[in-house]
């Protein structure tokens, strides 16, 4: 808490009565940081509500959860898609079946067809946010989220054997919808993010990875039960569709809060309601400050997913146990641990901060992540015509570990380094422009993983 301090002053020149002046002094260290940014220094400021602060940390937590939860989901449940798109004349359990056209094509498709909405959206959100008040683009765009994904949900228990072609065409379509609209929710998500400090920014990249252990956790649990792949798939996805919906909860909770209303500024209607004007000079203007971490972050997720999942989902097990080689190989190494290394790998670049914004050491390592398409390249694949240099499985949960915890690292500090380069005014606009160039980086990696899935 602070203290207060009061004087009782008449204005120069005047015989009215004295005017009570009251100045509240915030000194508390938790409420120092939290009722400033460090390149601020103003003499007199209004306090923050502090005590709300760890409630909206947790809120921003999950929201970052549910931004990709979506996609973490769909790319997770590689076995039920299989089985979706199988050869339905030939019994399920029968050995040496070829992947049918269908079957080869989900994972590529699917991650061209997230990507290439995911950065159109990003992009516009970017352009154009500031036309519509930042409640109405988050709520609207995780309605729709809720939504698609309850229909993907339904269509577990629907038989689609006797209609696959359709049935590929739909699940394409219902992706293009729900990334489009998780683009949406990702872009505001990061826009607001960007007004607080930095530890919300922390937050809600946390949560996106966090995201991602959840799926694969749940993934794996639904595969323990020994259930059908459609009976396993339908718990699985309505897990999501719960946690959506707590998420819808939590930001309107959150949007509801003195202190979410002091870092956005809507204290007063006209504040949220009326557009601001923008040029697209000063858009320039902000980019050419914050393009390097902008570039960077791109570059990361482009390796990322030049590799993830298309590439790695080829990779099998050389173990002769045959339940972890064919069932929880792919599940546990590909989907668990990278989430988990990814996860770890934010959370360390919140405590450490190490290179300093500005670092060209940052860009070095952003770069230096081009050395895991090889690595995977050369990793167990029977049917590649590349040799199987690091055939163990060691090989590749390390390569693993080493790649998902370099892009949890590098991407946290690019967002986090994004929206600081900028005065606090333009923070906003910063923040959804790294969220555009993190979703070219994704489209990148995305067309990028057509050419490496043929090579490997």
């Amino acid at each position: 808490m602070g203290d207060d301090l009061s004087w009782r002053l008449r204005p120069p020149g005047s015989v009215g009565p004295e005017v009570d002046i009251s100045v509240r002094l915030p000194v508390d260290d938790d409420e120092m940081l939290e009722g400033r940014r460090e390149d601020e220094t103003p003499l007199i400021k209004r306090a923050v509500p502090h005590f709300r602060g760890n409630v909206v940390y947790a809120c921003f937590l999950l929201l970052g959860l549910g931004t990709l939860l979506p996609w973490n989901f769909f790319i997770t449940a590689e076995t039920y898609w299989q089985y979706k798109f199988r050869n339905a004349s030939v019994p399920q359990n029968a050995s040496d079946v070829e992947k049918t056209n269908l079957q080869e094509l989900y994972t590529p498709m699917q991650v061209c067809l997230s990507q290439v909405p995911n950065f159109l959206f990003l992009f516009i959100n970017a352009l154009f946010s500031h036309l519509i008040s930042q409640r109405v683009r988050l709520i609207t765009s995780l309605t729709m989220m809720i939504i698609l994904f309850s229909l993907t949900t339904t269509f577990t228990q629907v038989p689609t054997d006797n209609w696959q072609g359709g049935f590929f065409a739909l699940t394409m379509f219902i992706i293009i919808l729900i990334n489009s609209a998780g683009a949406i929710f990702q872009g505001g998500l990061f826009g607001v993010a960007g007004m607080f400090p930095e530890k919300y920014m922390t937050a809600v990249v946390s949560g996106q990875a966090l995201g991602g252990v959840f799926a694969s956790g749940a993934r794996i649990v639904s595969l323990s039960v020994g259930a059908a792949d459609a009976t396993s798939a339908f718990i699985y996805f309505m897990i999501a569709v719960g946690v959506m919906i707590i998420t819808l909860g939590a930001f309107l909770y959150m949007s509801n809060t003195d202190f979410y209303k002091h870092y956005t500024n809507c204290q007063g209607p006209e504040k949220n309601e009326v557009p601001e004007k923008r040029s697209l000079g000063s858009d320039i203007l902000i980019f050419k400050e914050i393009w390097p971490v902008g570039v960077s972050v791109c570059g990361v997720f482009a390796v990322t997913l030049a590799a993830f999942p298309a590439l790695c989902v080829t990779i099998q097990s050389t173990s002769e146990n045959k339940t972890w080689a064919e069932v929880y190989f792919q599940p546990v190494v590909t989907f668990l641990l990278f989430n988990v290394g990814d996860y770890l790998g934010r959370q360390g670049a919140g405590m450490i901060m190490w290179p300093r914004q500005g670092s060209k050491i940052l860009y070095l390592m952003t770069f230096l992540r081009l050395i895991f398409i090889p690595l995977f390249l050369f990793c167990n694949k029977p049917d590649s015509s590349i040799p199987s240099v690091f055939a163990h499985d060691s090989w590749y949960i390390l390569f693993m570990l080493l790649f998902s915890l370099s892009n949890g690292y590098c991407s946290s500090l690019c967002m986090t380094y994004g929206p600081k380069m900028v005065s606090e005014d333009k923070a906003e606009k910063a923040s959804s422009m790294m969220a555009a160039m993190l979703g070219l980086g994704l489209l990148t990696g995305g067309l990028l993983s057509f050419a490496f899935r043929l090579i490997g």
